[in-house]
């Protein structure tokens, strides 16, 4: 009985040290917070700014849409309805500003849409599910296009003096790879772009490797190297022709945004046009605008 009390009172002791001790900050284990994926706070500005989130909510939201225009609710409706629980989730979790979260489960959807996009083309392959695939709807696919547009037309691309693409218009060209690959035959023109600085043949050949740098990465990606073609502009067409001369910031900004790559979805009727809102100029016009201003200058 003596020997019952002192192991007693031994784990009573070890009970009440356990509950009073904890560990240093940083051991905790489970019960400390962290950001998804190890993400710290040095590298907030992914999960924590929303509008990229949304950029990748609408770029997921659209190849569900083409994956459902394909005929899967014939083939795989379970899986579909999954896929569109989780795109909900993530709506209603950007709606209310939790952006840790919807990054997390941006994630998840990236890979539950392309594990379903893969089983879908092996069902299509092996069975008899899909009988007749209809072509994607006018709205569906101009949204597509549109995407494909604003993605690829979006600023930030290039440093000063560099034909390198940046990290942030990386992940765009990546994002944009696979939607050129669901809107199927497609034609891209790429026009490179340069600013003030330097002369005219540098910023030439500057900005058609800017140009060749997109289409090399677009490749690289998936996209087919035979529907993208690439011209250059050199400075000759600014983004923005009124800047405050004075004003040396003005004039950073405006040599930033000048430092891009245009593209233009050709239409696939053949027409040989280029349109992009107001402009509509056939493909021969670029290289003939090109020699013209090259004649002037000499």
């Amino acid at each position: 009985m003596k020997h019952i009390n002192t192991i007693s009172l031994v784990l009573l002791g070890h009970m009440f040290c356990g509950c009073a001790s904890w560990p240093e900050e940083g051991r905790g284990g489970w019960a400390e917070k962290f950001s998804p994926d190890g993400v710290e706070q040095e590298d907030a500005w992914y999960w924590q700014n929303q509008k990229h989130l949304e950029t990748e909510f609408d770029h997921l939201s659209i190849k569900l849409q083409l994956l459902q225009s394909r005929g899967i609710q014939k083939c795989m409706p379970g899986q579909l309805h999954q896929a569109n629980l989780m795109l909900n989730r993530v709506n209603r979790e950007l709606s209310a500003q939790m952006l840790e979260d919807a990054q997390a489960d941006l994630l998840v959807l990236y890979h539950q849409l392309n594990q379903l996009e893969r089983h879908f083309n092996i069902i299509i392959e092996k069975t008899q599910c899909v009988v007749d695939i209809a072509a994607p709807s006018k709205e569906t696919n101009k949204d597509l296009m549109s995407r494909i547009e604003i993605l690829l037309n979006s600023d930030n691309q290039f440093a000063f003096n560099n034909f390198q693409i940046t990290q942030k218009y990386m992940m765009r060209i990546a994002q944009v790879s696979e939607l050129i690959k669901l809107a199927g035959d497609i034609k891209i023109l790429l026009v490179g772009h340069a600013d003030a600085e330097g002369s005219d043949n540098a910023n030439y050949e500057l900005a058609f490797k800017r140009a060749e740098q997109v289409k090399h990465w677009l490749v690289v990606y998936g996209a087919d190297k035979s529907n993208l073609v690439t011209l250059t502009q050199g400075e000759k067409q600014p983004l923005t022709s009124f800047v405050n001369e004075g004003n040396v910031t003005d004039i950073k900004a405006k040599n930033h945004s000048d430092r891009r790559v245009n593209a233009y979805i050709l239409p696939s009727n053949k027409t040989n046009e280029v349109e992009n809102n107001e402009v509509s100029l056939p493909l021969s016009k670029w290289t003939h605008e090109l020699s013209s201003d090259e004649s002037k200058n000499n």
